[in-house]
């Protein structure tokens, strides 16, 4: 069965492809110059798109050919209002979820989760990303599973964290069970979180006063790379810059800052570490 209802004002483009069964795709575009795209392949996936303002676009694609529509159960919901708003997200493998919300003008969220295509024997989504943005110039990337996955490379992490990391091999099978979790409400704030492995959980909220810039916006980084790692960051302010690094299994890191101009760096190699830090003030 396919499903496509579409509802188009004023729009720029919007191009849906459905293949095999069960796909379900709604666009809803209200404004100039919008464009939306969904591609689905395989079994019982959902898509739904619906952008009023300006200049919005959004990209769907799930379960494209990987290991030749055995990719399914997949959904996605991208809901944009405001100008110059961007969302993209893409799904393959299996129970793949997607939220990406964005309120508000220079947006952009991507999601990308277990996007190459391996083989059927390595099909094991079950990944959920979800990120909310409310404000100016916010940008939240979700990347987790396969080889897509991007390492840090430079500061703040010291040369041998980063030995550390570039030894890890990021597998090319799909991961499983991991969940990241973006909201940021304010100014000029930018999150990033990539997962690699099993159960592995992300969360990230960052609030900073209406106007704040983009130079002075929070940043928060997410590495994590093996099993049942847990990574919580808030930061309520300005200038507030949070990097997480853990490789291995069931490590945890807790960073809470607010104020003004604070920093964090955790770095966790091995298993069982607690790394907790709460910062305030100017």
């Amino acid at each position: 069965m396919k499903k496509v209802i579409l509802s188009i004002s004023a729009m720029l483009f919007v191009g849906v492809a459905a293949f095999a069964q069960g796909n379900t795709s709604s666009v809803n575009q209200v404004g100039n110059s919008d464009t939306g795209i969904v591609n689905q392949n395989g079994q019982t996936n959902d898509s739904k798109i619906d952008q009023l303002g300006n200049s919005n676009k959004s990209e769907v694609y799930q379960g494209i050919q990987p290991g030749v529509y055995n990719a399914k159960n997949n959904a996605a919901d991208v809901k944009q209002k405001g100008n110059n708003n961007t969302a993209f997200a893409s799904q393959s493998n299996h129970d793949n979820k997607a939220y990406q919300t964005q309120t508000g003008d220079w947006n952009k969220a991507t999601i990308w989760q277990d996007q190459i295509a391996p083989p059927a024997s390595a099909l094991g989504g079950f990944d959920k990303a979800t990120q909310t943005q409310t404000g100016k110039n916010n940008e939240a990337i979700i990347d987790q599973g396969t080889t897509g996955n991007e390492k840090p490379t430079g500061a703040p992490f010291n040369a041998a964290q980063l030995a550390a990391v570039n030894a890890v091999s990021v597998p090319f099978a799909p991961h499983n069970t991991n969940e990241a979790t973006q909201t940021q409400n304010g100014d000029g704030n930018y999150a990033y979180a990539t997962q690699g492995g099993v159960k592995n959980k992300s969360w990230q909220t960052q609030k900073a006063p209406a106007g704040t810039s983009v130079a002075d916006g929070n940043k928060s980084y997410h590495y994590q790379y093996g099993n049942e790692n847990s990574a919580t960051t808030s930061q309520d302010g300005t200038k507030l810059k949070e990097s997480t690094l853990q490789i291995g299994n069931n490590n945890t890191a807790t960073v809470t800052q607010t104020g003004a101009s604070h920093s964090s760096v955790a770095f966790s190699n091995g298993n069982l570490n607690t790394i907790t830090v709460t910062q305030s003030g100017m």
